[in-house]
């Protein structure tokens, strides 16, 4: 379709031309003419021949722009209108789990957020952007440099998206912490050392170098699960201490220093439920709050509600009135859960949406930010996740997310189908386990890694996995070979790992059970099969690095390659030895003779587990 645009800015045009192609769309003369139009409320119309879009914000001109684009091509007259239930709807990105994504990638992403309707974007930058004066702040980690914040910074203004810095200033340092060159401001852990001045002098230079970086005058300063505070050197220092007093002395200097470089901070808000309530952050019981800490923390920061498990609506209500004991400024935090594993939990995300939503709703929250956290490795592409930003988005514009309404949008923002890069999660939701799926449950990490002759998970594995894992695999073919090129290695990836985990989820068994009879020709069949997952373990490792090339820098990748070489080097290796016993050669393998115990304790018989970090998993002896 062609516009003609009238009367659009420089910085119009250029957004419009960027979009182009992701909306099949041009523009020239002899087009629809298509003029811009400030209103109270966004939305799109087209009569008499000509279109108009109408946003009250910068950044839903791009959302509706789609939308006219998609309803141009089944009507020639129409009016759409559309009341935001947020005033600020975001998108928080872990570039710290060892993926850090790259400059074109973040604008690729902040043009399909564009088209959905978003207004902010959050880099989770634990160390990884560069401090001047601190060689150590980000090494060898992929940090951003002045410059290229600056860019992407750039680029998301001309769309009308805020990108709001997100750092750490308190807990989740330890890639900083492991230096010799900050001994000095370490407590205990990955946490830093409250009271120490040396501290503040190095979040001085972490909100120095943001604020010449970025414009945004918000920040997020993390403080979040900082269990172990107070407990290691600032113990040995200064004695035990009540460390909800600790909390507050820290949170009120940090809070004094963003002011100096005129920042309005936001932070996670669980370190102030765990000390109020001996560390639970979700409670169901009163939340009885000393009006001290109120008094203290005050409206000089935003308050961030995170929750990515909760199914009940009633459980985020109280949440929310627990919260306004505390701070009247509120914000909320979902998941769109991709940390995990190599595979998403798409139908987790899906469940937990609109049930948080009407919570937000009806508790008045106006920021709401979707986190893509990337714990453990960041196995997962980001991309695999976009099914639930557009549902945020859907949710915030119309207060519906049906199925027919999410895969025109999806379709319209991002050229895929919303249905097929839902079905990327479809093994971490095995046949006890159907979607949503219990909480957590991700059961593809523990298959992957765990070792032929001592899996600590073969007590949860069972041959419906095997044939299930097998139809997601074709599933997995079919979606490749109707998406757009763009997204086909998702699901190529997808499938190679399927059809892995299909020939190893049971192999284990069939290992324990020939040796168990003694069964020579039983444990060389079994030496057979594991070598024939070397070329899938192959095809696994290039697909990774490709898909790893495809959004992050080079820092980070080598972790997912040791990870997977060391399986292909123990897959080796338990073939060598399966053929040595048949053989004769030894009279017992000891690995063997340990019986396959539950990994979460007798008690636990459901085969879908979650899965922890892959250090738990290849080994009972790692530490």
């Amino acid at each position: 379709m062609k516009f003609d645009l009238i009367d659009w800015s420089a910085q119009d045009l250029y957004c419009f031309d960027e979009l182009a192609p992701l909306l099949h769309t041009e523009r020239g003369s002899g087009g629809l003419p298509l003029r811009l139009r400030k209103a109270d409320t966004p939305g799109c119309m087209m009569q008499n021949g000509e279109a108009t879009v109408l946003y009250s914000v910068r950044a839903q001109i791009w959302r509706e722009l789609g939308i006219l684009c998609g309803e141009a091509e089944h009507s020639d007259s129409f009016f759409k209108k559309e009341v935001p239930c947020y005033k600020d709807l975001g998108v928080m990105l872990d570039c710290s789990r060892n993926g850090v994504l790259t400059t074109q990638t973040v604008e690729e992403l902040i043009r399909l957020l564009a088209l959905m309707g978003y207004t902010s974007l959050q880099l989770y930058t634990e160390d990884t952007y560069r401090i001047d004066g601190h060689p150590y702040f980000g090494y060898q980690r992929g940090a951003y440099s002045r410059d290229e914040l600056m860019q992407m910074d750039k680029y998301a203004a001309m769309f009308g998206i805020e990108l709001v810095p997100c750092i750490q200033t308190l807990a989740h340092l330890e890639c900083v912490l492991r230096w010799q060159e900050y001994a000095d401001v370490r407590d205990i852990d990955n946490i830093l050392l409250v009271d120490e001045p040396k501290t503040y002098e190095l979040i001085r230079d972490m909100f120095c170098q943001m604020a010449k970086s970025l414009h945004s005058r918000r920040i997020n300063i993390g403080m979040d699960e900082a269990h172990m505070l107070g407990l290691g050197k600032h113990l040995e220092r200064y004695g035990y201490q009540d460390r909800m007093q600790i909390m507050l002395r820290h949170y009120r200097r940090v809070i004094d220093i963003a002011h100096e470089f005129g920042y309005e901070p936001m932070m996670w808000s669980d370190m102030f439920f765990r000390l109020a309530t001996h560390g639970e952050y979700y409670t169901d019981g009163e939340l009885v709050v000393d009006p001290s800490i109120r008094n203290i923390v005050g409206n000089d920061v935003t308050l961030i509600y995170w929750d990515y498990y909760t199914l009940e609506q009633e459980k985020y209500d109280h949440m929310f009135d627990s919260h306004k004991k505390i701070c009247d400024k509120l914000a909320f935090a979902g998941g769109a859960w991709k940390w995990e594993g190599l595979c998403p939990n798409s139908w987790y995300s899906q469940a937990v949406a609109p049930v948080a939503h009407r919570s937000c709703c009806r508790s008045g929250i106006q920021q709401v930010i979707i986190t893509a956290w990337g714990d453990n490795g960041d196995e997962c592409s980001l991309y695999s996740v976009l099914p639930a930003f557009l549902q945020w988005a859907e949710l915030c514009y119309n207060n519906n997310d049906n199925d027919e309404l999410l895969e025109a949008r999806f379709r319209t923002c991002t050229g895929g189908s919303y249905r097929d890069f839902l079905h990327l999660g479809d093994a971490s939701v095995m046949p006890d386990n159907p979607p949503p799926g219990r909480c957590g449950v991700n059961p593809t990490r523990a298959l992957l890694y765990q070792d032929l002759l001592g899996g600590l998970f073969d007590a949860h594995a069972e041959y419906s996995q095997a044939d299930y894992l097998r139809a997601c695999a074709r599933r997995m073919e079919k979606c490749r070979d109707h998406a757009p090129q763009r997204w086909q290695y998702l699901f190529e990836t997808q499938r190679i790992l399927d059809g892995l985990l299909a020939e190893k989820c049971t192999l284990g068994l069939d290992i324990r059970s020939a040796y168990a009879k003694r069964d020579a020709n039983g444990l060389l069949n079994c030496r057979k099969r594991a070598l024939a997952l070397l070329p899938c373990i192959e095809a696994l490792l290039h697909a990774v690095e490709e898909q790893w090339l495809h959004e992050n820098k080079i820092f980070g990748l080598d972790i997912l390659q040791l990870q997977l070489g060391g399986l292909k080097e123990r897959v080796l290796f338990a073939a060598r030895r399966l053929q040595d016993f048949a053989q004769g050669r030894f009279e017992r393998l000891e690995e063997l003779d340990e019986p396959p115990l539950p990994f979460y304790g007798s008690q636990c018989t459901d085969k879908a587990v979650v899965s922890p970090a892959w250090r738990n998993i290849v080994s009972a002896g790692n530490h």
